[in-house]
């Protein structure tokens, strides 16, 4: 299968490229914008010898996260999606967690991640992995005594948790591709591209500005 996954993190922007005939790609810019996406979807094609026509499926990475960086990988996904008419495999983090542990634990398991503020997000997986439910966030006290039922629990980039399964996600897309790949040879079906949306936990900092008046240049 022809697969490009886009994601942008803390790190930059990352694309991977699976199906081709010189095996796999990745392409990444550290500390690039998300300007950077668009030459390194074309150099990750280039060099995989598939050109954007042949593309079946995309995937991309929604969050959590960086507000812009979700929102950037999800808006490339989506435009790319409508151009070349495919459907998008849509991964968080957790879900993308909770494949590469997919098989090692047994089940229902807890997948933890920080989710900003001093807050952590958590979702529960059945075997599959299947979601049991929405990402939850919550306080670190609160996700400790959800997580002292005795399922497993995943932590990611929460080294301090003391958990017995505690994951460092590789950088870069290719490990959300092959997740996407896995998702997809199960026969999990990717969405439409405008279905696609990021995955914000809480609103954003930004606030508006209030009790200024609007000044329209004449």
């Amino acid at each position: 299968m022809r697969l490009l996954a886009i994601q942008v993190g803390s790190e930059g922007p990352a694309v991977a490229v699976l199906g081709g005939c010189r095996g796999p790609v990745e392409r990444c810019r550290p500390g690039a914008r998300a300007e950077a996406l668009a030459p390194l979807v074309a150099d990750a094609l280039a060099e995989a010898g598939v050109g954007f026509g042949d593309l079946e499926v995309l995937a991309v990475s929604t969050g959590p996260g960086s507000f812009t960086a979700s929102r950037a990988a999800v808006a490339a996904a989506r435009a790319l999606a409508l151009a070349a008419g495919l459907r998008v495999h849509a991964l968080s983090l957790l879900e993308l967690a909770a494949e590469t542990v997919r098989g090692t634990l047994p089940a229902p398991f807890l997948v933890l991640a920080p989710a900003g503020r001093g807050e952590l997000a958590l979702q529960r997986f059945a075997a599959g992995p299947v979601a049991l439910g929405p990402i939850e966030r919550l306080a670190p006290a609160a996700a400790r005594r959800l997580s002292a039922g005795g399922e497993p629990v995943v932590t990611i980039d929460l080294e301090e948790w003391g958990e017995p399964v505690a994951l460092r996600l590789a950088s870069g897309a290719l490990p959300l591709a092959r997740a996407a790949v896995a998702r997809h040879g199960r026969g999990v079906a990717a969405l439409p591209g405008p279905a696609v949306r990021p995955l914000y936990l809480r609103p954003p900092d930004a606030r508006p500005e209030a009790g200024r008046p609007l000044v329209v240049a004449g």
